[in-house]
This record gives structure tokens, C-alpha cells and sequence, in this order.
């Protein structure tokens, strides 16, 4: 397993993003309270929101190098990283937002200390947080264990893709299902997407247009990938769209969110690739300050991105928040 490895052209600063938005938030934000990969994070409302992810060395992981805690952070008033709570330690797992609440999904916990081989489980827990009231209330979990996925919400639905199964040792199932939760049902329940013509971890889902977009990640055979499917929520049906440009690499951890009505992925080689107007290709925006992988691309006001933790293979893991203005 590989969890390791933004943004800012223009009018940047190194550690910080310094411009002048369209709005009256405030851009110079804090560094994260500890660094992470593979964790998950989410905006609503005035805040950005992080849970989970790995804090220690790259392949090596361990209970005490899990995150526990919910953090969130005042993106008009970024004075300090507010601590909301703790819970379990989980990386590899995703968070979305929704309605002014958060759902945390899935990842996995490691169950040995530092000292001892790796006992890695893969989590089905499925969790909302409503800031309003400051706690956790558990929803119907996932219908197997899941990590080393990604999940978005579209009209009032999460999506969930890709990922495997680990149960204990290093030996994984790759999952070939998907699914969808219905956030308006009297009863949310999770019901089966139609399988997916691919089994994938370590990509990005995004939801855009009508359609959920599964980009990039690392195959059960055949290595990273840039490819990328879709899947229309009006007919139900799997197709597969223009991959990322570059090499397989490009695809591996990478990050993915719509802004100001277009589709944009962050890439572990430091390109913004944007879908085209007519769908068919993706076209390099710009070369970014950073590159990352296994960080979140989040949504800001005035059409612009955020670039949230995550690493890379020569410099390791990044402390600072970065804005993308595409």
C-alpha cells in the first residue's frame, strides 16, 4: 500500500496564498495542526473540516501514527485550528459534506503499535457530524469494510468508489462494487450502483454535470492509471471518459472537485487539469507550486480551490493550505 504524497499560481506566496479575492474572506491560513495524508476532509458553511489521516513516516503504519480528530478551521477568521473531538483513528477514508453536516466514510485502522508488523483493518462505519450540535451520530455502515477509496455527493446522494478490504495482514480484496445513500430517505439506506467496469484504489471522485467521475488511482492489475469513467446518474450506466493527460503516475492519489461550473483534478505531478468544455479531453491549466498526492482539493468562494495537506516523494508531507485560482 502506498499513502504519501496544490497549489497557487500568480499571486502566491510559498507557505501561504497571498491574492485579493472577489470576497471578503480571508486568504492566509494557518498550517494544518499536524501533517497528514490520506485523511479526509470537507467545506460547509465557513469552515473547513479535517478528520483522520497518517502522521507518521511514508509505508509505515502503526496506531500512533493514526489521526483521531475532528478539526475545523474559521476560513474567514483563520485565526488557529479549533479541536472539535476525538474518535477512531482511520485513514484512507473519506469525508463530504452535505446540507450543513459532514459524513465521515469508511478508511482503516491500524491495530499495532509502532514495534510490531502491520495489522491493518479496513473500517464499514459510516458517521454525520452536524456542527450545530457538536457530535457524531452513527448511520448504516457501509455494506463491506472499504479503504483507499473516494466518495462525492450529488442532488442529496453520496456516491461511494473504488477501494479494497484489508483485513490484518498486507493481503487485500479489491472491491468490484459501488454505492450510493440517499441523505433525504426517511430511512437512508445503502443500495448497489451498477458494478464498475474497473477495480481501483487511490483515485479521486467527483461529482459533476449529472455525473459521478471516477479519475485516475492505482489498478488491481496493470499499475497507476490515468483513466477515468463515469457514471450517469439519469440512466444508470458506466462509461468510460477521456483519461488525464500525462503518465500513469499522474493519476495516483490525485484530487478532484468541480469550481465555477467546470471540473478540476490536482495531480501528484503538480499539474491542474481541467475537463474540457465539450468533454472529451482534459487540458493542463497551469504547472502548480506544489505537487502532491494524497492531499484534498476543496471548493473556496469566487470560483477558486483549495489545496489541503497531503506529500510528495521528495519533500514528504506539507504543513500549508495553498489556494488554486484556475
Amino acid at each position: 500500500m502506498t499513502n504519501a504524497v496544490l497549489s497557487c499560481a500568480g499571486m502566491v506566496l510559498a507557505t501561504f496564498a497571498c491574492l485579493t479575492p472577489p470576497t471578503a474572506w480571508a486568504v492566509d491560513y494557518p498550517p494544518l495542526p499536524r501533517t497528514v495524508t490520506s485523511f479526509g476532509a470537507a467545506v460547509t458553511g465557513d469552515a473547513l473540516y479535517l478528520y483522520g489521516g497518517h502522521t507518521g513516516r511514508a509505508h509505515h503504519y502503526y496506531h500512533e501514527g493514526q489521526s483521531n480528530t475532528l478539526w475545523r478551521l474559521d476560513l474567514k477568521q483563520p485565526e488557529a485550528w479549533e479541536k472539535l473531538g476525538e474518535g477512531p483513528g482511520l485513514q484512507g477514508l473519506a469525508m463530504v459534506a452535505h446540507g450543513g453536516k459532514l459524513y465521515r466514510i469508511g478508511g482503516f485502522t491500524a491495530r499495532n503499535p509502532e514495534d510490531q508488523d502491520a495489522d491493518l483493518w479496513s473500517q464499514a462505519a459510516v458517521a454525520c457530524y452536524d456542527p450545530a450540535v457538536g457530535r457524531w451520530q452513527d448511520l448504516p455502515p457501509l455494506p463491506e469494510p472499504r479503504s483507499s477509496f473516494d466518495a462525492a455527493v450529488l442532488d442529496g446522494k453520496i456516491y461511494v468508489i473504488g477501494g479494497w478490504k484489508i483485513a490484518g495482514g498486507r493481503d487485500a480484496t479489491w472491491h468490484k462494487t459501488a454505492w450510493t445513500m440517499d441523505l433525504s430517505a426517511d430511512s437512508p439506506s445503502w443500495q448497489a450502483l451498477p458494478e464498475p467496469p474497473f477495480e481501483r484504489r487511490a483515485l479521486a471522485v467527483a461529482a459533476f454535470d449529472g455525473k459521478v467521475f471516477a479519475i485516475g488511482g492505482m489498478q488491481r492489475e496493470g499499475g497507476p492509471t490515468t483513466r477515468v469513467d463515469i457514471y450517469d446518474t439519469a440512466d444508470g450506466r458506466w462509461s468510460q471518459g477521456p483519461s488525464l493527460q500525462g503518465e500513469p503516475m499522474d493519476g495516483f492519489g490525485c484530487s478532484a472537485f468541480a469550481a465555477g461550473g467546470r471540473l478540476y483534478v490536482t495531480t501528484s505531478k503538480g499539474n491542474l487539469q481541467r475537463l474540457t468544455g465539450d468533454g472529451r479531453s482534459w487540458e493542463i491549466v497551469r504547472q502548480l507550486e506544489t505537487a502532491r498526492f494524497f492531499h484534498r482539493l476543496l471548493p473556496l468562494p469566487g470560483d477558486r480551490l483549495l489545496s489541503v495537506g497531503g506529500a510528495n516523494m521528495n519533500e514528504g508531507k506539507f504543513e500549508g493550505l495553498e489556494i488554486i485560482v484556475p
